[in-house]
């Protein structure tokens, strides 16, 4: 049995949904409930990139 190689990716999935997850935490830390959800909305219409 041949050991497998793994090749390196082009894109990797976890380390980029990590990295929003981060950058969403930082934005809304400290923000009000209110504030959350005006923020929530924005994201959402493509007002506000997390890239």
């Amino acid at each position: 049995m041949k050991p497998e190689v793994k090749k390196e990716k082009e894109f990797d999935t976890v380390a980029f949904f990590r990295s929003v997850k981060e950058k969403m935490a930082k934005a809304t830390e400290g923000m009000t409930l209110q504030e959350e959800r005006e923020y929530w909305r924005l994201l959402r219409e493509g007002k506000i990139k997390l890239t």
